[in-house]
């Protein structure tokens, strides 16, 4: 019996979520500010980052 080779494709859905706190007048305000560009999202390897990891599917070939 011989070896042979298998690729193993994982699909997976990543989610992040972060909580920041911002100066506006309400919830809506503070949407457009950061809809508008007025407000920045904190940069990629902010630690207060929190990812999530999901496996959607999982394939053999």
């Amino acid at each position: 019996m011989g070896k042979q080779t298998i690729t193993i494709i994982q699909t997976f859905r990543t989610e992040r979520r972060i909580t920041v706190e911002v100066d506006a007048e309400d919830h809506e305000r503070v949407i457009e500010k950061f809809e508008s560009g007025s407000a920045e999202v904190p940069v990629f390897d902010d630690p207060r980052w929190k990812t999530e990891w999901n496996l959607q599917s999982e394939d053999y070939e």
